[in-house]
């Protein structure tokens, strides 16, 4: 209850407009202190709003990475206890049962790197608040701008750019699919590194 009620308060932060304004470059000097480089990290994305985003692609991403997403409040109970009961007989982390929102909210929190039980207790405090206050198109656009696609694309629209040269809302229906794919696992399923995979 503690962690619900103190965590309540952080869900604006989680907006990406907000993430972009507070988002900084950094700048490289040489030793006479001239600026010899700007490095954006990863927050040269495109932001795209609900308008933008195909129904293909937010069909795709939903029953690839939670196929019951319209279903649960932020923390699918069904989908962790799935995942505990296959990890558990393989000896070995085989599935996650995080939903969109969770990460999503996991995406957008700078601590990301330091996942600890109380780190994913609040994720999911987070996700249970971001439920009640945002609509599901609204948590599903958020979740696709900032998801990582690999090659240094972070979101949907920087991504069908990176693989296909060309915006996201002009994306095919196989170009959708490929994509859809990728967060599960961006290093695997990379389609410049390991195509094959890919079009599994």
């Amino acid at each position: 209850f503690g962690m619900m009620m103190a965590v309540a308060d952080e869900v604006s932060a989680l907006d990406n407009g907000a993430q972009f304004r507070a988002a900084r470059n950094s700048e490289l000097f040489d030793a006479g202190g001239r600026r010899i480089a700007r490095l954006t990290g990863n927050q040269n994305r495109i932001l795209l709003g609900e308008e933008d985003i195909s129904p293909n692609v937010l069909n795709a991403v939903t029953a690839i990475e939670d196929r019951r997403f319209y279903e649960h409040d932020g923390v699918d109970y069904r989908g962790i206890a799935r995942a505990l009961w296959y990890d558990l007989r393989e000896g070995r982390i085989v599935q996650g049962g995080s939903t969109i929102t969770q990460q999503f909210v996991k995406n957008a929190l700078v601590a990301q790197n330091r996942r600890t039980v109380v780190q994913k207790l609040r994720e999911a405090a987070l996700a249970y608040h971001l439920e009640r206050q945002w609509s599901k198109q609204k948590i599903l656009t958020q979740y696709l701008n900032t998801v990582y696609f690999g090659n240094g694309a972070y979101g949907v629209d920087q991504a069908a750019r990176t693989y296909f040269g060309h915006r996201a809302k002009k994306m095919t229906l196989w170009e959708v699919a490929l994509l859809a794919g990728i967060p599960a696992d961006p290093s695997r399923y990379d389609p410049v590194a390991n195509p094959r995979a890919a079009k599994l």
